[in-house]
């Protein structure tokens, strides 16, 4: 890219950005419950794209620390994890016992979805369905949205239109308060400006939401939810606390959950950017 390129670029999204913030801040004087035309259908589609291109230089992490699966928002099991992941759909994740063994594998190259039980032998290699991710995560994610998470990147589901709609569960509300009720935010990030946050609602060409992103005056999404055609609610995915690695913001925390508040929680404590990945890690074979 060259520099007069660049030099048109910035001003633009500068001015996307002071457009959206007032659009937030005042959306309580200009939108009842569902937003009306706030922004233009190409300004609401360039802020998807500012959201889509977070850490698109990063191609390729690693890294180690703790999954936790949760039962009704009760942690239930907690276990030492490392992955491997690579843009846009490959990703390898193994579970270890306390002592250091590996327990089980899953991975993903794109095209199949593996999984090997280490202690039992057991292993298979099938399409990466929904339904094959949610018998190792016990959520039905699938392997992109689950890599983009790691990447600090939004997953976003294809769509037709837009709305805005104001958030109003964190109006009046402390970040200690917030915290205590929910814990997916960080009291500092509450305090600069998550008070009057907005959702997009993305929908399809009936009308249906599919997601729901969460933002805050600053344009940093914080949650996103997704849903299936009749509306329920396939996960949730809430980035509970990012860290700066290099020049990147990625998580050190986040959760995926569903309705019933069942899924887990990545404590992501080493995180390595621009890692040196082969293809074949994301390739399992049969335990010999």
């Amino acid at each position: 890219m060259n520099g007069s390129t660049q030099n048109v670029q910035i001003p633009t999204i500068l001015f996307i950005c002071l457009v959206f913030f007032s659009a937030c801040t005042s959306l309580s004087h200009r939108i009842s419950k569902e937003s009306k035309e706030v922004l233009s259908p190409s300004e609401t589609n360039a802020i998807i794209s500012i959201l889509k291109s977070q850490n698109q230089n990063l191609k390729t992490i690693k890294g180690v620390g703790r999954i936790t699966f949760l039962e009704s928002e009760e942690k239930e099991m907690s276990t030492r994890i490392a992955w491997v992941a690579s843009t846009p759909d490959k990703i390898r994740i193994t579970l270890s016992s306390i002592s250091g063994h590996p327990m089980i594998s899953a991975a993903s190259d794109g095209q199949w979805f593996y999984f090997v039980s280490h202690a039992r032998g057991d292993y298979y290699k099938k399409r990466p369905t929904n339904f094959n991710m949610k018998r190792f995560f016990s959520i039905s994610i699938k392997s992109e949205d689950m890599v983009d998470s790691l990447f600090g990147r939004i997953p976003v589901v294809k769509y037709d239109s837009i709305n805005f709609v104001e958030d109003r569960s964190l109006t009046g509300r402390s970040g200690k308060e917030f915290e205590n009720a929910n814990g997916s935010l960080l009291i500092e990030d509450i305090n600069k400006g998550n008070k009057n946050s907005c959702i997009l609602h993305l929908k399809d060409r009936w009308g249906n939401v599919r997601e729901k992103i969460y933002l805050n005056d600053r344009l940093d999404a914080h949650k996103i939810e997704m849903f299936d055609v009749s509306g329920a609610l396939v996960y949730r995915l809430e980035f509970i606390r990012m860290q700066e690695v290099k020049s990147y913001r990625v998580p050190h925390r986040l959760r995926v959950s569903n309705d019933k508040g069942e899924g887990f929680q990545l404590d992501l404590d080493r995180y390595w950017t621009d890692a040196v990945v082969s293809p074949s890690v994301f390739t399992l074979t049969p335990p010999s």
